[in-house]
């Protein structure tokens, strides 16, 4: 009758062939990944020391993803957007796994391309900012003109409609900006500025147009 196998001998070949896999080149250590499963083992791991995870630098590639995310980078920077979120899944999947090592050099590459893709998303924000802000400010000028042509209650829808235009651009809603300029041009119909409407040059910023509009954060 043949003895019944020890499950002491494979810990002990698993041991081994961890230890043998686990050393790092040139320096004869154990990579954290290795310590990090050895660790793990219920007889070995007393005696394993497990390495610590890299946990700054995982906070600090989600901080910038979560910004990513903030500025719609997804829509201005989209190429740059698709490769943060797949390098930040990757360093994900090492990060909990144990792959220190790897975690670390993908945060560090998850972090440059977030970079990247939010000073693309911020200039193509700005543009889009200035273009509004420009296009707010002819609305401004024809109405300061033209003022004395509307009845009271018209002047206040105007000037409700047009702190709303601004709310937008403060909000960063471009699209919906658009929008509700289009349906102003129709509803309240301003004349051109001796066909100066097309070129305005002025210092665009919300502190030039109306200073005593309360700051408001962007959604």
């Amino acid at each position: 009758m043949k003895a019944p196998k020890r499950k002491g001998g494979f810990l002990l070949w698993l041991l081994v062939a961890g230890l043998v896999w686990g050393f790092s080149w040139p320096r004869w250590e154990l990579s954290p990944y290795a310590r990090y499963q050895l660790s793990r083992l219920p007889l070995v791991g007393r005696f394993i020391t497990p390495p610590s995870p890299p946990e700054k630098a995982y906070l600090e590639t989600e901080k910038l993803v979560k910004r990513l995310e903030e500025v719609r980078a997804d829509r201005y920077a989209p190429d740059l957007y698709a490769e943060v979120q797949k390098k930040w899944k990757r360093a994900q999947a090492f990060y909990n796994t144990g792959h220190y090592d790897w975690a670390k050099e993908y945060f560090q590459k998850t972090q440059e391309l977030a970079r990247k893709a939010l000073e693309k998303s911020r200039k193509v924000l700005q543009k889009k900012k200035q273009k509004a802000y420009q296009e707010l400010q002819e609305l401004r000028q024809r109405f300061e003109a033209q003022r004395e042509n509307f009845p009271l209650q018209k002047r206040v829808q105007i000037t409700l409609a047009l702190w709303r235009l601004e709310l937008l651009i403060r909000l960063e809603r471009f699209e919906e900006f658009q929008k509700d300029l289009q349906d102003f041009r129709k509803i309240y119909p301003l004349t051109p500025l001796n066909g100066t409407s097309e070129k305005i040059s002025f210092s665009w910023g919300v502190s030039a147009l109306n200073p005593r509009l309360p700051r408001v954060r962007p959604l």
